[in-house]
C-alpha cells in the first residue's frame, strides 16, 4: 500500500493526520481484501476535513468497486 498526500491537503499536521487515518483503515480492513491486492491512495483537499469514519467508509466503497472486497460492513 502506498499513501500520497500532496502539500495541497494541508501543512505537515494535516497530512501526517490523514496518512495515520489512511493506514489504519488500511489495517482494519485488510483481512476483508483479496489477498496479494496494492492499493495506492492519494488524498485530496478535502480529506483533512473528513474524519477517519468517512474516510474508512469510502476506502470501503472504492475496494467494492475495484472488485477487491470480500467482507461485510
Amino acid at each position: 500500500m502506498a499513501i500520497v498526500v500532496p502539500k495541497a491537503c494541508g501543512n505537515a499536521v494535516v497530512r501526517n493526520r490523514i496518512k495515520r487515518w489512511v493506514r489504519e483503515g488500511w489495517r482494519n480492513l485488510q483481512s476483508d481484501l483479496v489477498v496479494g491486492s496494492d492499493s495506492v491512495w492519494i488524498a485530496r483537499p478535502s480529506a483533512g476535513k473528513a474524519g477517519s469514519e468517512i474516510l474508512r467508509k469510502e476506502m470501503i466503497r472504492l475496494y467494492q468497486r475495484a472488485g477487491l472486497w470480500l467482507g461485510g460492513s
